[in-house]
């Protein structure tokens, strides 16, 4: 069993194999010769140009006749090979290539049987580009060499997997340069309304002071501080309308925060394509209620509460309060988010952990050192719960042994940029300020970024959770990040399905 593919434009073309003829090909021999259009084309008859197609490989159109006459006339003619060009071109798939047989008539049976060469077809596309080649190289008064190639079952099936991963590819990469298209297209409009209106607000202005002016005889002995130019009419509008705040705004400063809030609204446009979900120090040692970070926790936060009794309980309480909020508000958020990307083709999941490259944690960064905080090498502590563990065949795991900002304690860049990811969801632990240094070295490296309310928690041994979360959130939003619920995310995710 062998399958043979056509050389064409620099593509290997799967071309179906009639089930007659093909006597003395075999697996691994190549058929190479210039190709030839039959005339007739259809081959319904005798050869006329059989001179030109002996030693070629003869191309033919389907109709007018069985698929074994075609073939014996071109047989006859001396061909080494016949092409058959699906003619049919329709919606249906009736356009594509399909196997040849001889019928089921005993005639047409007998004559398969004195066909030696190899017959196959071309689908409508691929014969299409076929003619216009032939056709250039005619009028270069050149010939088209052509290559067939028949490749064994698992050869042939690489080279299929390898032709539908490269397409795939190229969707992939059509979807997201569509979506970025239309992204920066809704970013000029805004601008461009934005302009429109800051215009209209201008002419507004000039045209109101020359109204003021009084322009009667009498209004000439007047100095020009009364009565000034257009120009400087522009300038004292502008300050009075830029100065105008609370219950007084003008409508031109309205019509302005409105367009603001135009462009804002375009930049927040992202598609899954291009999205990656970044999970921040989801790891057992931090949500696990009696592993080592919750002792840490507590024996810092006691000795600052100086051993007071008082203290001493809240501490408590707010540990129970930080486990608390794990086990039923973050974790089973970022599952349900998890769930929902995994349904959507195209969201990339990556974690990253704190984890030291050696037992003994001897290389860990200084913060880590002065927090005491050490999750050793392939340890327990340094694993993600297993309800929101990582796919192993298609999530991506860095690790890093700093708090320092994800994207230079390890190579974060590299590979969103390598998946062609431009919108990254933050979310996940805040150890030591680990979620707000990826969010700003993100920004600055030109991401769009979303945090998700839920699916963030500080791990602090001091602050009340519910405190350090509306400040991080605030601060999040003042520099352009798109704030959204769980729920509003996977809204959004499901929108594109």
């Amino acid at each position: 069993m062998f399958w043979p593919f056509l050389e064409l434009q620099g593509l290997q073309v799967y071309c179906p194999l009639a089930d007659f003829g093909a006597q003395g090909v075999r697996e691994g021999q190549d058929v190479y010769a210039p190709a030839v259009v039959a005339q007739p084309v259809t081959a319904h008859v005798a050869l006329e140009n059989a001179r030109l197609v002996r030693g070629q490989i003869a191309v033919l159109e389907r109709g007018r006749c069985d698929f074994v006459t075609k073939v014996l006339h071109a047989q006859q003619a001396g061909a080494v090979a016949v092409l058959v060009a699906n003619s049919e071109s329709s919606k249906d798939g009736r356009d594509e290539a399909f196997v040849m047989d001889a019928g089921r008539l005993q005639g047409h049976q007998q004559l398969a049987r004195s066909v030696r060469i190899p017959a196959m077809m071309l689908s409508h596309a691929h014969a299409t580009s076929l003619f216009r080649q032939i056709r250039e190289a005619e009028l270069d008064c050149q010939a088209l060499p052509l290559t067939i190639r028949f490749l064994g079952a698992q050869t042939a099936a690489r080279v299929l997997a390898q032709q539908e991963s490269l397409a795939q590819q190229h969707q992939h990469a059509a979807l997201c340069l569509e979506f970025q298209q239309q992204r920066e297209q809704q970013q000029q409009e805004a601008a461009t309304l934005l302009r429109n209106r800051l215009g209209k607000a201008v002419t507004a202005t000039v045209s109101s002071s020359d109204f003021a002016c009084d322009w009667s005889s009498a209004s000439s002995l007047k100095s020009d501080a009364v009565c000034s130019t257009p120009s400087s009419s522009l300038e004292s509008e502008s300050v009075v309308v830029v100065s105008s705040s609370g219950d007084n705004q003008t409508p031109e400063h309205e019509e302005v925060q409105d367009e603001q809030s135009a462009v804002v609204l375009a930049m927040q446009h992202w598609c899954p394509l291009t999205t990656a979900l970044v999970i921040l120090d989801v790891q057992n040692h931090f949500t696990r209620s009696h592993g080592a970070a919750a002792k840490l926790r507590a024996t810092a936060a006691m000795e600052e509460e100086d051993d007071e009794p008082e203290g001493r309980r809240e501490v408590e309480t707010r540990g129970h309060a930080f486990y608390d909020r794990v086990d039923n508000v973050l974790l089973p958020t970022i599952q349900d988010v998890l769930l929902a990307s995994r349904a959507s083709e195209g969201v990339e999941i990556i974690y990253s952990v704190l984890e030291s490259a050696t037992r003994d944690g001897r290389e860990r960064s200084r913060a880590l050192k002065h927090a005491g905080i050490h999750v050793p090498r392939r340890g327990f502590g340094a694993q993600v719960p297993k309800r929101v563990a990582p796919d192993e065949d298609s999530d991506i795991v860095l690790p890093r042994s700093g708090v320092n900002s994800v994207f230079t304690a390890t190579n974060l860049d590299y590979t969103l940029r390598n998946l062609m990811v431009s919108h990254v969801v933050v979310l996940g632990i805040s150890v030591l300020g680990s979620v707000e240094a990826c969010v700003q070295t993100a920004l600055d490296r030109g991401y769009q970024v979303t945090v998700l309310r839920e699916a963030l928690l500080p791990f602090d041994t001091f602050s009340r959770e519910d405190h350090t979360i509306a400040a991080m959130l605030d601060g999040f939003a003042s520099r352009g990040v798109q704030l959204l619920s769980a729920a509003e995310f996977v809204d959004k995710l499901h929108s594109f399905a």
